[in-house]
């Protein structure tokens, strides 16, 4: 008897799982802007965004999901096709504020793009398990004085899924609504030789 009361505290910190779960997003399956928006776009992103995580818990099983490396990676591969000039840059949250309310530098592009998310979550209801997110993204022209801000949802539910595909998907239904959106918008975001 003694044996197992000495096992008992291993096996409960043994029981308990926590899983890294980065989300399964298909670049083929986030249709950039096509025709290219005649543009050159600076995208920031900042730790808070390529760090974002949101977190699920399953009985003993803890889920850690990396939303912000996976939107990011994808978000950059969309914007990149979007536009006929696009650079991507990390800054710190700080540096960012000063991109946005400095004076607009058109030497180094015409559009500044600054993506963020407004929220995410996974659950499990009885019978399926589901996936939340929100995505924001500021878009400021530099030759115009208008500034645009446009969210996009993803939501995806199933009975049975791999954690990483149910978020990946979620992030790709919000970063195909975000897509949408500069192109419904082209005509206010290009620019004219």
């Amino acid at each position: 008897m003694r044996p197992l009361a000495v096992l008992a505290p291993v096996l409960l910190v043994i029981g308990a799982c926590t899983h890294q779960v980065a989300p399964k997003v298909t670049p083929t399956k986030i249709a950039a802007v096509q025709p290219p928006i005649q543009a050159r776009a600076l995208m920031l992103i900042t730790p808070a965004f390529e760090d974002y995580t949101t977190t699920s818990s399953q009985g003993i099983h803890k889920f850690n999901y990396h939303m912000g490396e996976s939107a990011a990676r994808a978000l950059t591969d969309m914007v990149t096709a979007s536009f006929t000039h696009a650079e991507v840059k990390r800054v710190g949250d700080a540096d960012l504020m000063q991109w946005l309310s400095g004076p607009a530098d058109t030497s180094v592009a015409d559009l500044l793009l600054v993506p963020r998310f407004d929220a995410g979550a996974t659950g499990q209801g009885v019978f399926t398990v589901s996936s939340d997110v929100r995505i924001r993204l500021d878009v400021r022209p530099y030759r115009s004085a208008t500034t645009y801000s446009w969210g996009s949802t993803g939501h995806t539910s199933r009975a049975l899924s791999s954690h990483r595909g149910l978020a990946g998907n979620s992030l790709e239904q919000a970063l195909n609504g975000l897509s949408d959106s500069l192109s419904a918008h082209r005509a206010h975001l290009e620019v004219k030789p």
